[in-house]
């Protein structure tokens, strides 16, 4: 079993105290008390994602449908492209998505005492997309309200009430992480999970008293956010 410590010799990063608090509560991994590679016969679907609802991880269903929280040991194991500059850029991934990018701590720079996390694009470029941890949370957690691919969706709910099913799903990724996070994205989370449901041609969402881009500008802007910098040698 990896433990943090090992991550933190192993990237020379002392991680912030939401993340070892999730860590060691076992919420920031998606195969729950499973080893990789599963058994021959077994799979994520049928056999690790039942018993993820006893201690639900991280962004389990809010994450979105192309996001994945990388293991402890894929991030102990983690293989950094060999374009990326890691002499220059120190990056600590954490997270991926199906297109092959990457979420990580960015420690080359603090943020009111915190490393930003940014996202790392396929291309030679990286986004600063949130200020600390605790924000990169609360922001998937509020997108995950807005814009939901009808495709998406009924892949992963069928075209019966799906929005209702995805509601729940929501809301038990939102208890799980209650206690760890701030009142006031607690409040704002679960006034976009109540809300009322939207439909355009191609996506659902639930409106909230204000556009999810407003509440992200207005509660988790800072300097860096958005701006984008190349990270290859």
């Amino acid at each position: 079993m990896t433990t943090l410590e090992q991550l933190e010799t192993k990237h020379d990063f002392t991680y912030p105290a939401l993340y070892t608090t999730l860590f060691e509560a076992n919420k920031l991994n998606w195969m729950g008390n499973f080893e990789e590679p599963l058994e021959k016969g077994k799979s994520w679907a049928d056999d690790v994602y039942p018993t993820l609802k006893e201690n639900t991880p991280l962004l389990l269903h809010s994450g979105g449908s192309d996001f994945e929280l990388l293991t402890p040991n894929a991030v102990l194991n983690f293989d950094f492209p060999e374009v990326w500059d890691t002499e220059e850029h120190h990056f600590i991934p954490f997270a991926k998505t199906a297109e092959g990018n990457t979420y990580a701590f960015y420690k080359n720079v603090e943020v009111e005492g915190e490393h930003p996390i940014v996202l790392i694009w396929e291309d030679d470029e990286a986004e600063y997309v949130a200020k600390n941890f605790e924000d990169f949370i609360f922001r998937k957690m509020l997108e995950a309200a807005d814009d939901i691919d009808k495709d998406d969706l009924y892949a992963d709910y069928g075209k019966d009430e799906p929005m209702e099913l995805y509601r729940a799903d929501l809301k038990v990724d939102l208890e799980a992480i209650r206690p760890y996070l701030k009142d006031e994205y607690i409040s704002v989370l679960e006034e976009a999970y109540n809300g009322e449901v939207l439909e355009t041609l191609i996506a659902y969402g639930f409106m909230g008293v204000k556009p999810v881009k407003d509440v992200i500008k207005e509660m988790l802007d800072f300097e860096l956010m958005g701006e984008v910098f190349e990270h290859e040698g």
